[in-house]
């Protein structure tokens, strides 16, 4: 993960995920925003909302977006 985790928060979902902590950006020391992000996962490109930092662009991948998004993208892939 790309942020220190500080205390909880709650956002709504919807096509984005869903931030329960405030993450710090390690690099900028910033808190991280919730920001649409494009993705290219292999040939597939998509948008996500995922914890950003506004400063240095660094993103938190949440273990959703991997297990849940991407994968279903690399099985649809694999099918082909």
């Amino acid at each position: 993960m790309a942020g220190k985790l500080m205390n909880k928060k709650g956002t709504g979902t919807g096509g984005e995920a869903e931030m329960k902590e405030n993450l710090i950006c390690d690099r900028c020391n910033v808190e991280m925003e919730l920001i649409e992000v494009q993705f290219r996962y292999l040939t597939r490109d998509f948008r996500y909302k995922v914890p950003r930092c506004p400063m240095c662009g660094q993103v938190s991948l949440p273990e959703e977006l991997v297990t849940g998004k991407m994968a279903d993208v690399e099985a649809m892939i694999e099918e082909k």
